[in-house]
């Protein structure tokens, strides 16, 4: 059981570091953040997305790493690992995280 979740950790933080180095840069972006998230996930709110973006944004400038991060959103909002993955990454490029 522990062997999966550490492949699952470790690909969910090469897809974030993938997404933050091909990333332009950019200065935060609400706007273009929901539009990303909001059509996939109509069961969040704005405020859900934007303050567990923000959320994102203060825990790894804080030093906390990217797979941790999944795994506070992962519990935060009871989301899928995938969709955690996706709030955290599209909070790192399009909230300049």
């Amino acid at each position: 059981m522990i062997r999966p979740v550490r492949v699952l950790t470790a690909a969910i933080a090469a897809a974030v570091a993938f997404e933050v180095m091909t990333a332009s840069p950019a200065q935060a972006n609400e706007s273009d953040y929901l539009a990303a998230l909001q059509p996939r996930f109509t069961f969040l709110s704005s405020q859900q997305l934007l303050a567990e973006g923000y959320k994102v944004c203060r825990a790894t400038r804080g030093g906390m790493i990217a797979p941790d991060a999944v795994s506070m959103v992962y519990k935060d909002l009871s989301v899928s690992m995938a969709v955690a993955n996706d709030i955290v990454s599209t909070a790192v490029v399009d909230l300049g995280c």
